[in-house]
């Protein structure tokens, strides 16, 4: 009976150090936002890597005024609407992080009569100086975070507030 205590004791410990339970999912559907939030820009989202890139030369991030209903401020945004993978069956405890602030699937995650859905949208601030984003989304418990990158493309201008490009 003790050797079979430690051999599971063992196993238990080779299996929480191997990762055992953190499944890997695959990949979200990113696209552009219903509204086209920050303006007709070049979009392209490469699904393997996690990373999305926006703009090019000569193209304008416009700017976006203060929107109370989405809690978010004014600002030089690009939109996003992210869909969970299909493997994903319980959207109850998805979490995203970005920018160093946790937020939970009540905060984020599109609700349709009450029923929190399998896409949200994410519109993050983006500057000449802050011209890359990463955010981190675990999917449901028991699955690994999947970290993406939001790159705005060199060479694309960005509207200030009075109207001028910059």
């Amino acid at each position: 009976m003790k050797n079979f205590m430690s051999l599971l004791l063992c196993l238990m410990l080779v299996l929480t150090i191997s990762g055992c339970g953190s499944k890997e999912l695959s990949s979200a559907t990113i696209s552009r936002d219903d509204a086209r939030v920050g303006g007709s820009l070049s979009f392209v989202y490469d699904k393997e890597n996690k990373k999305i890139f926006v703009g090019g030369e000569g193209e304008v991030v416009q700017f976006s005024s203060a929107d109370e209903s989405k809690n978010l401020s004014e600002g030089t945004r690009v939109g996003l609407k992210i869909v969970a993978p299909s493997e994903v069956t319980n959207v109850g405890t998805t979490t995203l992080e970005m920018n160093g602030v946790n937020y939970s699937s009540g905060d984020f995650l599109e609700s349709v009569n009450g029923e929190k859905q399998n896409f949200f949208y994410l519109y993050p601030l983006v500057s000449k100086e802050d011209n890359e984003v990463k955010f981190t989304i675990c999917w449901q418990d028991g699955t690994k975070k999947q970290e993406y990158k939001l790159v705005v493309i060199e060479g694309t201008k960005f509207m200030e507030k009075d109207g001028k490009i910059s």
